[in-house]
């Protein structure tokens, strides 16, 4: 009875040690790490962007400095509080000249991180951040009503590289995630004889600092036809290549 008894006795004790174990080992990284919002906050970029010309006919890839500043608090569409980040711009020879671009809004609400551009709302981020875990990122977008924003429909946004390093311009971040967006490819690229189209998005966000890297390209295109001999690229393609240069915190 007694021998019976201590092992029930230890047994209990064994289940409190292992269910301790795991409440610890289920911790994982917060968004607001990773995405820290302060009015002030910027951070400069090297824009790479893929522009279409001579009617779609021929790209080349144009080069500016950019900056994001957290400009203000506001409140949204739904009453909550956000942040309004205004981004300007120069040219990569003139370092003194900034004219405003655009400004864009984004809400941590709860477990999320939503971001509002040109009137379309994207969930850049969600909890937990985990390798492996994915969402429908543009699911607020209505891709079937818009013609030219179709592309979008059904991404899923999924997490890798969790608290790995990364490099951006020799300069390494030590705690890093990844969030892929879209990877795809129909038909054949190097072939413009025939329609093809790519699809690719990825962001990489550093631990206290924020977005340190992204790379889109939405390229659509058309063969030779009777009005077009030579084919000719989609109006809504483009590409956008951003790496930090800098930061003021």
């Amino acid at each position: 009875m007694l021998k019976s008894k201590s092992i029930i006795f230890l047994s209990i004790i064994f289940l409190l040690i292992a269910c301790k174990k795991e409440s610890v080992v289920f911790k994982t990284e917060k968004i607001k790490d990773y995405y820290p919002l302060k009015v002030g906050k910027y951070i400069n970029y090297r824009l790479d962007s893929t522009v279409y010309l001579s009617l779609g006919t021929k790209k080349e890839v144009r080069s500016y400095l950019i900056q994001d500043k957290i400009d203000s608090i506001i409140t949204d569409n739904l009453g909550r509080p956000s942040y309004k980040i205004k981004r300007t711009i120069r040219s990569n020879t003139d370092t003194t000249k900034w004219k405003d671009l655009m400004s864009y809004l984004v809400t941590f609400d709860s477990t999320r991180l939503e971001l509002v551009q040109d009137n379309q709302r994207y969930l850049k981020m969600v909890e937990p951040i985990s390798n492996g875990f994915n969402w429908k990122g543009n699911s607020y977008i209505n891709t079937a009503g818009i013609p030219s924003m179709q592309y979008l429909a059904d991404w899923k946004y999924t997490y890798e590289n969790v608290r790995r390093p990364f490099t951006v311009n020799g300069i390494s971040y030590t705690e890093t995630v990844t969030v892929n967006q879209r990877n795809d490819i129909s038909g054949i690229a190097t072939d413009k004889k025939s329609y093809f189209e790519i699809n690719y998005s990825k962001e990489i966000y550093s631990k206290s600092i924020g977005l340190i890297f992204k790379e889109f390209l939405h390229e659509a295109w058309q063969p030779p036809n009777a009005s077009s001999p030579g084919g000719y690229y989609e109006s809504n393609s483009y590409g956008i290549r951003l790496t930090i240069i800098g930061h003021n915190f």
